[in-house]
């Protein structure tokens, strides 16, 4: 007999779809089920998730999975949360400190939009780095109430980056290089030294695809955001040996050859 809470669900929310996945409670390799529903295009823009997509992908995996009280994992697409990394001497540092400085950064990063965010934040290895994240209180709100509505329980809620650095940041030799994640037009990239992420950039990364090859630039989006982000921390981009990034499959002509490419579905082995 298979009981609803020997199941669990993880749903992404992304920028133009939402996807979700059934497992059983015993192993993340094994799909039970998936299904997915696209973010019509009114929805993009609004301040919360788009709940008509979330809504049918949590009905379509609840009804296969006959029952409820099932666990809910989310991943909250990196468009929607804002990163930042903060260098000092945190050796010393509270955990009351290290969240005031967190909350200041997001204040001076977001201005007005700051009010409200959730700020979390997590202290490097090296104890000079503090990785700071925030998340609109709507988003975590809607994800809430979705579900409570299809008779769930939220276990967690993370970004897309957080995850995928969970997942593959062991994949770094000496845990050093570059590391980063792209879903739709969104990208991170954090340089890592020693296991601790020392710098970050994040925003649009946009190729035209359509466009012949001749008419590319020569360095990419993505490359051009990473040489930038190493020059302006001192480092000389010949000196990195490792690029890790992990999206879905690109066009040849979009990167360097220098990218070693992670599948966002592989869990690490």
């Amino acid at each position: 007999m298979s009981l609803p809470w020997n199941k669990s669900l993880q749903l992404h929310v992304g920028a133009q779809a939402v996807h979700g996945t059934l497992y059983p409670a015993w192993s993340r390799r094994k799909v039970l089920a998936r299904a997915s529903h696209a973010v019509e295009p009114p929805a993009i823009g609004r301040g919360t998730a788009a709940l008509t997509a979330i809504d049918a992908v949590l009905s379509e995996l609840s009804a296969r999975a006959s029952g409820r009280g099932m666990r809910l994992s989310v991943v909250l697409t990196d468009a929607r949360t804002h990163f930042d990394v903060v260098a000092g001497d945190y050796r010393d540092a509270s955990e009351r400190q290290l969240q005031s400085i967190a909350t200041a950064c997001v204040a001076e990063l977001l201005g007005d939009q700051a009010v409200g965010q959730v700020v979390r934040w997590q202290l490097q290895p090296d104890r000079h780095h503090l990785l700071i994240c925030s998340i609109a209180p709507q988003d975590i709100e809607s994800m809430v109430q979705a579900a409570s509505r299809h008779g769930l329980s939220l276990a967690s809620l993370q970004p897309e980056f957080c995850m995928q650095w969970n997942r593959h940041a062991g994949a770094l030799p000496d845990r050093t290089g570059v590391f980063a994640t792209t879903n739709g037009a969104h990208a991170i990239v954090a340089c890592v030294a020693g296991g601790a992420i020392t710098a970050l950039s994040c925003g649009p990364c946009l190729e035209d695809e359509s466009a012949p090859s001749e008419d590319l630039p020569a360095t990419s989006p993505l490359d051009s955001r990473v040489n930038r982000l190493l020059a302006g921390i001192g480092l000389d981009v010949s000196g990195v040996s490792t690029f890790l990034l992990v999206a879905p499959e690109l066009p040849e002509h979009s990167l360097a050859s220098r990218w070693t490419l992670l599948d966002p579905q592989q869990e690490a082995s």
